[in-house]
C-alpha cells in the first residue's frame, strides 16, 4: 500500500502546484493594475489553504466549534477563489486566440463578400440570357422571318455574349478571391490548428465557438483545483490509516497477551516499535537490526525460529528477549511461550559447535550455565 501513499501525494503535489500557478496568474490577470500584490497575496493564500485542509483532516476531532468551521468555510471560499483564478487564466488565453481569429475572420468575411455579390451579378446576368434566348425562340416560332426579325436576333445575340463575358469577368474575380481566402487561411494555419478541435465541437452541436469553449472551461474548474484538496486530504488519510492500524495492532497485542506489557504504557510500545518497523510493516534492512545503543545499553535481536525475522532484542545481555517487537499480532500469539532454541532445557550445551558462533546463545551460557557449572566444579 506504500505505492499508493506515494502516487497519491506525488499527484496532489502536482496538481495542487499547477492549480496555485494558474489561479494565482489569473488572479494577476484580473486585477492587472496591482497584479504583483495580487499575485503575492494569491500564493499565501493558495498554501495555507493546504495547510488548513491538511489540519482539518488530521485534528478533525480535536479542533473546537468555531474555528473548525471557520477553516472549513475558508478552504471552500479559496477553492471558490482558486477556481476563479483558474477561470481568468484560460479566459485570457482564449481571448488572445478569440482576437487573432477574430482578424483572420474579418479579412475572410471581406472577400467572402466580394464573391457573394459577384455570385449574384452572376445570377441575374444569368436569367438576363435565359429570357433573351426565351424570347429569340418565341419570335422564331411565329414562322415570320423577316429582316427586322433576323436584326433583333443578331442584336440578342450580341447583348448575350456581351453578358456571357461580364459573367467570365465575374467568374475570375470569384476565383481571384477564392484564392485570398486560401492565403489567409493556409497563413494562419496554426491558429485553426489551435481551435480547430473546438470548432468541430461547436458545428457538430450547431453553438457558438465562444460558448463551447466556456463549457469546456468550466469543465476543467469545476475538477482543478477541488481534485488537488481532495487529494491533498485523501493523502493525510493514508498516512493516519497507516499509523492508526499499527496503533490498533499494538493494542491487540498488549491485549491478548500480558507476557508482552514490557512498557509502561501503549505510547512507549509505539515509540520503540517506530524504531523498528518502516511504513510498510516489515523489517528494517539488516543493517538496521545490528546491535544498537539505547539509553547506554546495547540491544541485540533475537530472531526465536530463525526465519529473517526479528522477534524481540535483548537489552542486558543475557541472551534472552527482554523487549518484544512481533511482527503481528498472530506472531505474537505464536512466540508468546516460545524459548530461544538455546534456552529449552533439553538442549545439548556440550556440543559447542551447535552454539559458540551464536552471540546471545553465547551470552545465554556466560551468564547462566557457566555458573552452574562453575558451582558443580566447587562441590566436587
Amino acid at each position: 500500500m506504500n505505492w499508493l501513499k506515494i502516487l497519491v501525494g506525488f499527484s496532489a503535489l502536482i496538481i495542487a502546484g499547477c492549480a496555485a500557478y494558474f489561479s494565482v496568474t489569473g488572479l494577476g490577470v484580473l486585477f492587472a493594475g496591482a497584479s504583483v500584490s495580487v499575485m503575492i497575496m494569491a500564493s499565501s493564500l493558495e498554501l495555507a489553504k493546504l495547510v488548513a485542509a491538511t489540519y482539518l483532516k488530521q485534528k478533525w476531532d480535536e479542533i473546537g466549534g468555531f474555528n473548525k468551521w471557520y477553516l472549513t468555510i475558508s478552504v471552500a471560499v479559496l477553492m471558490l477563489i482558486t477556481s476563479a483564478g483558474i477561470f481568468g487564466y484560460l479566459s485570457n488565453a482564449f481571448q488572445a486566440q478569440s482576437l487573432k481569429l477574430q482578424v483572420v475572420d474579418r479579412e475572410i468575411a471581406v472577400w467572402q463578400t466580394k464573391i457573394t455579390v459577384n455570385e449574384e451579378q452572376i445570377n441575374q446576368f444569368t436569367a438576363q440570357i435565359s429570357n433573351l434566348q426565351q424570347n429569340s425562340g418565341t419570335l422564331l416560332d411565329k414562322g415570320k422571318v423577316n429582316s427586322r426579325l433576323i436584326r433583333s436576333i443578331d442584336n440578342r445575340d450580341k447583348e448575350i455574349s456581351k453578358i456571357n463575358d461580364k459573367i467570365s469577368k465575374l467568374q475570375e474575380e470569384n476565383a481571384k478571391n477564392t484564392e485570398k481566402i486560401n492565403e489567409i487561411k493556409l497563413s494562419n494555419l496554426d491558429l485553426e490548428k489551435e481551435v480547430g478541435g473546438f470548432r468541430f465541437v461547436a458545428e457538430a452541436f450547431g453553438m457558438e465557438l465562444k460558448n463551447v469553449v466556456k463549457f469546456f472551461i468550466f469543465l476543467i474548474v469545476i475538477v482543478f483545483d477541488p481534485l488537488a484538496v481532495a487529494l491533498i486530504i485523501a493523502f493525510n488519510g493514508l498516512v493516519s490509516d497507516k499509523k492508526r492500524k499499527q496503533k490498533e495492532l499494538l493494542t491487540e497485542i498488549m491485549e491478548n497477551d500480558q507476557k508482552l506489557g514490557l512498557y509502561d504504557n501503549l505510547d512507549d510500545l509505539m515509540e520503540k516499535n517506530y524504531e523498528i518497523y518502516g511504513d510498510d510493516g516489515k523489517n528494517l534492512s539488516k543493517e538496521e537490526e545490528t546491535p544498537i545503543i539505547v539509553e547506554n545499553n546495547i540491544r541485540i535481536p533475537i530472531d526465536l525460529d530463525r526465519d529473517g525475522n526479528v522477534d524481540g532484542y535483548d537489552t542486558d545481555g543475557d541472551g534472552m528477549i527482554d523487549e518484544w517487537v512481533p511482527k503481528t499480532a498472530a506472531r505474537a500469539r505464536e512466540i508468546r511461550n516460545k524459548l530461544p532454541y538455546y534456552a529449552n532445557s533439553s538442549f545439548d550445551w556440550s556440543d559447542k559447535s551447535k552454539w559458540i558462533n551464536d552471540q546471545n546463545a553465547v551470552n545465554y551460557w556466560l551468564k547462566y550455565k557457566k555458573s552452574q557449572e562453575d558451582d558443580l566444579v566447587k562441590i566436587y
